[in-house]
Formats: structure tokens, C-alpha cells, sequence
């Protein structure tokens, strides 16, 4: 497909058919990369802003549950949308998390909804029996892919959001030696 066909309003609503597609193969999924994949499912391979601009478009006209998130907490900026298959799949912790391949790099930190880093972290406190926060949030960074975790990194703030996030939904306390465990373990 050429760039003037996929910005073509006479596309619309074929383009906005595959934005939901690929959100409930992969849902959550992040704009950016809901972008990515479609320009590259249709083989345009450099984006610009005009193409930016059309799938910012159509996934907003996809009309599909989204959560926004800034790692950096700069409320000025917009943030990244996360999307969702349905709408109760963005309410509470994620059933799972995702790994990259073996061999394969992980995907962006910013790409990765808060809710699925809150279940890594509560995986990660279960299966390490309780841990100090800044330990947790360093291996809970490595569950999800990341091998660099300094607090200054996205993957650092986003595991520390996803453990702020766990305790409001109630799913980590502290035990008595000050170790985080999961909210069900004794």
C-alpha cells in the first residue's frame, strides 16, 4: 500500500478494522505500536508524520478502551495509550505478562501497560518469597526482558509504578521484616 492510499479517507474504515484486530491479538498493546505493525503489515517501511497523524487517527477512531501512562511522571506531556481488547481487561491487574523470545530484545518499557508489569512484580514477590522494594522492582524489570535497570531507565519507573499500582489494588502488603509479599501469602 502507498502512503497516499493509506491516507486516503476512503480507507477508513478498513484501516480502523485492522487497528482493532491487532489489538485483540495483543492486547495490551501500546499505540506506538499498533502503528508500527500496521505500516509494516502494509509495507510502507519509513514512518513520517503525516503517517503518524493518520494511525494517532485511526486508532482513535477504533473507539477502543485505552489507559494513558507517563513513566516520567511530566503531566505536561500526554503519555503513551495503552489499548485494550475490552474494557473490564483494563480494570485490575493483568493475568499474565509477556517475555520477549528467547534471544529477542525486549519491548520498550513505555509500551508496557502498568497493569501487566503489576502482575511480573507480584509473581516476581511470590516466587522470591518477599522482597526489599528496590530489590523487587530490579528482578520484577528482568522478569519482564530487561537486563539494565538503574532508576534512571523507563524499565526502573515502570516497575516502580507497577508495585505502587499492586498495593492500591490490594494485592501486595509488607510483612514484618519490611519484605513486600504478596497480599494472599502469610
Amino acid at each position: 500500500m502507498t502512503t497516499e492510499t493509506f491516507c486516503d479517507p476512503l480507507y477508513t474504515k478498513a484501516l480502523t478494522e485492522l487497528v482493532v484486530k491487532i489489538v485483540q491479538a495483543e492486547s495490551p498493546v501500546s499505540s506506538d505500536v499498533i502503528a508500527s505493525e500496521m505500516l509494516e503489515m502494509l509495507g510502507i517501511g519509513k514512518s513520517t508524520a503525516k503517517l503518524k497523524t493518520r494511525c494517532d487517527y485511526l486508532v482513535k477512531n477504533s473507539r477502543l478502551p485505552f489507559t494513558t501512562q507517563e513513566l516520567d511522571g511530566d503531566e505536561t506531556r500526554e503519555g503513551t495509550k495503552i489499548l485494550w481488547a475490552d474494557r473490564e481487561s483494563s480494570n485490575g491487574i493483568c493475568p499474565f505478562y509477556r517475555v520477549p523470545a528467547i534471544g529477542g530484545k525486549p519491548r520498550k518499557a513505555t509500551d508496557i501497560a502498568v497493569q501487566e508489569a503489576a502482575r511480573a512484580v507480584i509473581d516476581v514477590a511470590e516466587d522470591q518469597l518477599g522482597l526489599p522494594r528496590d530489590s523487587l522492582i530490579t528482578e520484577a524489570a528482568k522478569a519482564l526482558g530487561f537486563s539494565r535497570t538503574a532508576s534512571n531507565t523507563d524499565c526502573y519507573k515502570l516497575c516502580g509504578q507497577a508495585v505502587d499500582y499492586a498495593f492500591a489494588q490490594g494485592a501486595l502488603k509488607v510483612d514484618d521484616n519490611g519484605f513486600i509479599t504478596p497480599s494472599g501469602t502469610n
